[in-house]
């Protein structure tokens, strides 16, 4: 069975922008690069997650930044994802879970669980949120 795994803004910019000599970084670029040399792993990232990352990366040109960004298969985010998003949001704020509503790790989750991807990222945020998620569609994550 093929791997697969959605990389999330914080991965990417630590892989692609850190500062030398960064023991961060340097564990955002090993991640990336043991990720990339996976003959059998699907790699994507979102209109958001390239939004992030292109904002985010300032030590590369745009024009690298953008051609790595296109080796990764590029999920849309749909009406149904913004649908499932705003009820995972509540069931987090029901259940007394602070989520970010400016961020976009719940919607970053969203993508990966409905393409069946896990989420490489070095966000604590993001197991929390995967969890109210399976809580709020625990049925097959295609059909969600």
């Amino acid at each position: 069975m093929t791997a697969g795994y959605l990389l999330d803004t914080n991965l990417l910019v630590g892989a692609l922008d850190g500062e030398p000599g960064n023991p961060l970084h340097a564990q955002a670029k090993e991640r990336l690069r043991e990720l990339l040399i996976s003959s059998d792993t699907r790699l994507a990232i979102t209109p958001l997650i390239r939004y992030e990352v292109l904002r985010g990366v300032r030590r590369q040109p745009r024009e690298a930044v953008e051609s790595a960004l296109d080796q990764f298969i590029e999920f849309d985010i749909r009406r149904d994802d913004a649908e499932l998003a705003a009820r995972t949001y509540a069931q987090a704020l029901a259940g007394g879970s602070k989520l970010d509503k400016r961020s976009f790790d719940l919607f970053h989750c969203v993508a990966a669980y409905r393409n069946q991807l896990e989420v490489a990222s070095r966000d604590g945020d993001i197991p929390k949120i995967m969890e109210v998620l399976k809580q709020v569609s625990p049925v097959d994550p295609v059909s969600a």
